[in-house]
């Protein structure tokens, strides 16, 4: 059992040529996130970030860096980073539990129902 601080991490990963982004589609809940979660007790931020990327998508991204933070329209404070992958495609360790990996588009990215903030996050930062 570990402790659950209000405190996540998420990360905008996006493929070498700087036209994809990796999201997780929750089917059941017709929504689409970010990959990343919880701080658990026993690690850094960064360590967390590594490790749900490593669960969620089954990848280890290049270039993995703190980008900045915002408050996520349920209260929690969010630590979010940024990085590259050239993963075709994803091995969940979850086997999909918490949502399918994907890569979008720009133009299909914008088309998703998805947090604001996570939203703002990923366009402002998406590599031009």
């Amino acid at each position: 059992m570990y402790k659950l601080f209000n405190v996540s991490t998420k990360a905008a990963i996006f493929n070498p040529t700087k036209d994809k982004v990796i999201v997780i589609y929750m089917g059941e809940i017709d929504d689409h996130g970010l990959p990343g979660g919880h701080i658990e007790d026993d690690e850094t931020p960064d360590q967390a970030i590594k490790r749900e990327l490593l669960e969620e998508c089954g990848i280890a991204p290049s270039n993995l860096r703190h980008a900045d933070f915002f408050i996520h329209s349920g209260g929690k404070m969010v630590l979010a980073y940024i990085g590259s992958s050239d993963a075709k495609e994803f091995n969940s360790q979850q086997n999909e539990l918490e949502g399918k990996p994907m890569w979008l588009s720009r133009n299909e990215f914008m088309a998703t129902k998805i947090e604001q903030n996570y939203r703002d996050f990923v366009l402002n930062n998406w590599p031009e």
